[in-house]
């Protein structure tokens, strides 16, 4: 079964995405989820809209809806633009940053970006070998 999603903001666009890999990219959201000090998972595609994951049971969002969808945007476009400096500096790893009350982790992907927010007091690296472990259908992601 193929799943399409929509990006109503920029211009319609049909991605397909396999169901199966949906659910596993869940599943993998969910192990995150599991962790201490983790606030929300998703995994975002190259327009920015969330396809997996979500909030912790029990968490709320800091940012309302529309910001929420605003940052996911602006994260997406953030490492596109970091993307340029690839062949003279390298391949970007990980991007985090510590923020009063969070910190954010965005995390590259051949194909997708997985985002992460916990606590501000997180291990990043801690957090970045969780995500390697748990989205074993992502060789690409290096601690």
């Amino acid at each position: 079964m193929k799943i399409f999603l929509f990006d109503l903001c920029v211009h319609k666009i049909n991605i397909m995405i396999d169901s199966n890999e949906i659910q596993s990219l869940e599943e993998s959201c969910q192990k995150i989820l599991g962790l201490p000090k983790i606030r929300f998972v998703g995994v975002l595609n190259k327009m920015g809209n969330r396809i997996a994951g979500g909030f912790k049971k029990g968490i709320l969002s800091y940012l309302p809806d529309k910001e929420s969808r605003t940052i996911y945007v602006e994260l997406t476009l953030e490492y596109l633009m970091r993307k340029d400096f690839d062949k003279g500096l390298g391949p970007i790893d990980y991007i985090a940053s510590r923020r009063g009350k969070v910190t954010m982790i965005s995390i590259p992907t051949k194909e997708y970006l997985v985002l992460i927010s916990a606590e501000r007091d997180v291990n990043v690296e801690d957090i970045i070998r969780a995500v390697n472990a748990a989205f074993t259908t992502f060789p690409d992601i290096k601690p």
